[in-house]
């Protein structure tokens, strides 16, 4: 121990070696704030931009669902001619407008067996086209297809099935009693159905089909 406080008593240091050591000193204290400096405006940086690429992708997506909702499949221009269904089928308002977008010849039926309070044009993109009247207590539904598939989507079963000539095509009728509910027949490479939810008397769906 007096050795060291002996070696320690004969250091001296020179006012150079003072002055630099002080600015030793004070250029690690500069040094150390620039180095907290640039994380923070790297950290601001980053955060700045995020919110940027936040905002562009808002934009960015808005733009594709405006497209997806005024442009049908094909590129064709709809805006104001039609409403996507929650179900994905597309809705017009009119027959002639589906048999347009469509590519498929429907006519609205005529001798509806009650008077329709509203008429629903639906393409369902697959094919099949579909017009449903209905008056709020019934509703019947007109479809139409390529092909000679049954497109009813009526899967019941009922205990009178049969074929009938009407207007010189034989047509497969369903229902119950003197009821029909599913009428089914092919023409020209279509399939068409009639399905009603109150169902229709022979005479009632001989006037329309």
């Amino acid at each position: 121990m007096n050795k060291y406080n002996e070696i320690m008593e004969r250091l001296t240091v020179s006012d150079e070696m003072k002055k630099r050591l002080t600015e030793g000193a004070g250029k690690a204290e500069q040094s150390k704030g620039k180095v907290i400096r640039f994380a923070t405006v790297r950290r601001a940086a980053l955060i700045a931009a995020c919110f940027v690429l936040l905002i562009v992708g808002v934009f960015v997506i808005s733009g594709i669902n405006a497209n997806e909702n005024n442009v049908a499949p094909g590129g064709v221009d709809t805006t104001g001619s039609i409403d996507k269904t929650p179900w994905g089928s597309v809705e017009y308002k009119s027959a002639a407008e589906l048999s347009k977008a469509s590519g498929i010849e429907i006519s609205d039926l005529e001798n509806l067996p009650f008077k329709a309070t509203e008429t629903i044009y639906q393409d369902y993109e697959t094919g099949l086209v579909e017009i449903t009247y209905s008056n709020g207590a019934d509703s019947l539904s007109y479809r139409v297809s390529k092909g000679d598939e049954d497109n009813s989507g009526d899967y019941n079963e009922y205990g009178n099935v049969y074929k009938k000539e009407i207007g010189g095509t034989t047509v497969t009728l369903k229902g119950e009693g003197n009821l029909i509910f599913c009428a089914l027949y092919t023409r020209g490479g279509y399939s068409y159905s009639v399905t009603s939810t109150g169902g229709l008397t022979l005479e009632q769906l001989e006037k329309m089909i």
